[in-house]
């Protein structure tokens, strides 16, 4: 008897497992998965709270009071907004409203992990376009389109480098791709970016059709868990992913929180401060145990061990889940001698060295 068959694009993946790690302590300082080191706006925490009615009913389909507020923080036209189940749900149906089984679609060697998964899971041809010291390069990236690219997928900043191409670099890429391409912009931590060479997207998709910029409320305003992301795109690329999209993607608690959060400018610049102050103070400490990273405009740091088998990253990652800190092994990306860490608190960021100079001494 036959039994029901995937289509092979699919039988041959392997699924996407986040990385958090693991640790048989309860009390656990979590430096692997880039949230937020202060946790959540309180005043979102306070919209929570006060979301007690109607959970029977569906939530909106569209989401105007939220994109209204995205729209008013960052002076966007609102009309060129989507909101997304987080950012990897917009990632995927991209994928699925823009590419046929006979196109390709380009991402970098070091790029979001998400990007050739979706690519695979649309039955397309994911192209590899090789990195320059940790660094997406315009060159390279340009040098693999061919007829049947469709899409190019960015993530600027990237993750998990903490690297991004200048402004000009990004300019250079979209002037020298052919429009009928889409560029895929993903801009998850542009907030925690204080560069005047960095562009985020926006301006791109005011002035282009063929750009859509990715952003997320898990980074900077803390609500990983409730899975709230959103893109800005022409209306021809939003009414056709709204296609895709399922008719009640995002809740109605997360639209809630995410007003409140995306309002509290207060939170989101403290954020901001504290990130940068604890990221100096990284670099310094790990210079002291000459330890060699990527520097870094994100909330995390890639940082380079020893090729020995004694300080290697592996036995670093269990030396600290023994100690209640979860990091994340880059081993996934091919880069067994790295680990990425993300910024937390002042208690976590100081118990977190005193621990990896431990393993070190050892």
């Amino acid at each position: 008897m036959n039994n029901p068959t995937a289509k092979a694009s699919i039988e041959k993946l392997e699924t996407y497992k986040p990385n958090f790690g693991k640790s048989k302590i309860n009390n656990l300082i979590r430096l692997s998965a880039n949230e937020g080191a202060l946790g959540t706006s309180l005043k979102a925490i306070k919209a929570l709270n006060s979301f007690t009615q109607n959970i029977n009913r569906y939530p909106p389909q569209i989401g105007d009071d939220l994109i209204s507020a995205i729209a008013n923080r960052y002076s966007l036209d609102k009309k060129k907004i989507i909101l997304g189940n987080g950012s990897d749900e917009l990632i995927s149906i991209i994928t699925q409203a823009f590419l046929e089984s006979t196109d390709e679609a380009i991402y970098t060697e070091f790029g979001f992990l998400q990007f050739p998964q979706a690519i695979s899971v649309a039955g397309a041809k994911g192209i590899v376009a090789k990195d320059v010291n940790f660094t997406a390069n315009v060159d390279n990236i340009l040098s693999k389109i061919n007829k049947k690219t469709k899409l190019i997928f960015l993530a600027n900043a990237n993750n998990p480098t903490g690297t991004f191409i200048p402004k000009e670099e990004v300019i250079r890429l979209h002037k020298s791709m052919p429009s009928n391409i889409l560029l895929v912009y993903d801009a998850a931590y542009s907030e925690f970016i204080n560069n005047d060479d960095y562009i985020d997207g926006s301006s791109l998709v005011n002035n282009h059709d063929n750009v859509i910029m990715l952003r997320t409320f898990s980074k900077l305003h803390g609500l990983a868990s409730l899975r709230l992301g959103w893109g800005y795109c022409s209306e021809y690329i939003l009414t056709n992913l709204m296609k895709v999209r399922g008719p009640f993607s995002v809740n109605s608690a997360a639209m809630l929180a995410g007003i409140a959060a995306i309002e509290d400018i207060e939170f989101q610049e403290k954020s901001v401060s504290h990130n940068l102050e604890w990221m100096r103070w990284f670099e310094k400490e790990l210079k002291l145990l000459n330890l060699d990273f990527q520097t870094s405009v994100t909330n995390f740091l890639l940082i380079k061990f020893p090729n020995n088998v004694l300080n290697s990253a592996q036995n670093a990652v269990k030396f600290l889940a023994e100690k209640g800190i979860l990091v994340r092994g880059m081993n996934a990306y091919g880069l067994p001698n790295y680990l990425r860490v993300s910024i937390g608190n002042e208690e976590e960021n100081i118990i977190f060295i005193k621990q990896l100079k431990s393993f070190l001494d050892n």
